[in-house]
């Protein structure tokens, strides 16, 4: 089922927005899980302001600072540089995370 159908209007309008963001949701969709006990080397988390928590090694090497009252249009997880989860508000759109 192509991307546009499955997702809501919002998440639509997001990728929309963030083309970048969706050509890596497109490309994550078509990747192997990972599995839950994997350890990356590292681990970012994004929204649509840029990096906010970075942690390298098991050490947090970043941690962005945000505005009171600036909520997250959409939350990225890398491993490893490689889109893991993505989430608009919260419908999930990319979950390659699994227990097996």
């Amino acid at each position: 089922m192509p991307l546009q159908e499955s997702i809501s209007e919002r998440c639509q309008q997001v990728l929309q927005k963030y083309p970048q963001w969706s050509i890596r949701v497109h490309e994550a969709l078509q990747k192997s899980p990972v599995r839950l006990d994997f350890a990356p080397s590292s681990v970012e988390i994004f929204d649509q302001s840029g990096l906010l928590l970075g942690v390298l090694l098991g050490e947090t090497v970043y941690s962005g600072a945000r505005n009171f009252g600036i909520s997250s249009e959409f939350m990225a997880w890398l491993y490893d540089g490689e889109l893991v989860v993505f989430a608009v508000e919260d419908e999930v759109i990319v979950n390659r995370i699994t227990k097996f």
